[in-house]
């Protein structure tokens, strides 16, 4: 039996100053079709495998959801960045705040689509998972309690809708069950482009050659 594999990605500010894009540009590059669990903290780290909640969670998810932290943002960068992007995702100017400062709460948002479905009351901490102490045992019941409310919103949710079909290529055939081109009409053994003309023979038909008879 396969486990799912975790999907986590941690983005610094130095490494989005570094890249020289846009935040929007980054964040829209990295969102999947799966769900996204985004959050923007101002915290330092060390190690991105001892975030918690977000490792652990990555981890129970699996490719159910994308566990997104943006991390080390200044403060003021962090209300000025984070808010351009959280109103490019659709969050509301009530909501946005919510994310973006730490008044007795950390929270992130649960996008679908690129859109926001959700926000959840999580934590930050980074500590080593398996260590045997009261805290270690808070963060674990805590963790818990953030699973069973994603994992809630995950059955709740409608299945994803199809991908778009692709776009056809300049001169690729659009081909129907029949083996025929919807558009041009040409049929599956063809060598020729869609669209693209058969240059008739010049030579006269054998039918219309004319028959001289010698006496």
């Amino acid at each position: 039996m396969g486990y799912p594999s975790p999907v986590l990605t941690v983005l610094s500010w130095f490494a989005a100053r570094r890249s020289r894009k846009s935040l929007r540009d980054i964040v829209s590059g990295e969102l999947r079709p799966a769900p996204t669990l985004l959050a923007m903290l101002s915290d330092r780290y060390t190690n991105e495998d001892n975030l918690r909640p977000f490792a652990p969670l990555a981890e129970q998810l699996g490719d159910r959801m994308h566990v997104f932290l943006l991390a080390e943002w200044p403060q003021d960068e962090r209300e000025r960045d984070g808010d351009a992007l959280l109103r490019s995702l659709g969050l509301s100017a009530e909501a946005r705040p919510l994310l973006l400062r730490d008044e007795g709460s950390r929270m992130a948002v649960v996008l679908r689509q690129r859109q926001p479905i959700a926000l959840i009351n999580l934590f930050f901490r980074e500590r080593k998972l398996g260590v045997g102490d009261r805290e270690d045992e808070e963060l674990r019941a805590w963790e818990g309690e953030a699973l069973g409310k994603l994992e809630q919103l995950l059955v709740r949710l409608p299945p994803q809708p199809p991908p778009p079909p692709r776009a056809l290529l300049d001169a690729e055939h659009d081909w129907l069950s029949t083996g025929l081109c919807r558009k041009c009409g040409q049929g599956a053994g063809t060598l020729l482009g869609c669209g693209v003309k058969k240059i008739e023979d010049p030579a006269p038909r054998r039918d219309r050659f004319q028959l001289i008879e010698l006496d």
